[in-house]
């Protein structure tokens, strides 16, 4: 878990940096955030999905199913991030609307 909050902290900083430089993800950014786990966990089918259908694999091909799997979760860790960024900003930006109480 300690490896999943620090690329967690790593994503965070680089989606801030790049928010703040105007590089925004829209709504797949938001959808990323939301839907995590099950990307994550797709991704690591297909993956698990090609070593298994992979006629004779060598170290090689493993290592780079591996290598190609951990800049997925990458991607998908800065993605989700800048969906935080994005809605982090989007509550700074708009108002509160006062409750009435009738």
């Amino acid at each position: 878990m300690a490896v999943w909050g620090t690329s967690d902290r790593t994503a965070d900083s680089a989606a801030r940096w790049a928010y703040g430089h105007h590089v925004r993800t829209s709504r797949v950014g938001t959808w990323a955030e939301a839907h995590r786990r099950w990307i994550a966990l797709g991704l690591l089918l297909i993956v698990a999905l090609v070593f298994v259908l992979w006629n004779h694999p060598t170290a090689l091909p493993i290592l780079l199913l591996v290598v190609i799997l951990l800049v997925l979760f990458a991607l998908l860790a800065l993605l989700a991030a800048s969906g935080r960024a994005a809605a982090v900003d989007a509550d700074r930006v708009t108002p509160q609307r006062p409750e009435n109480d009738e």
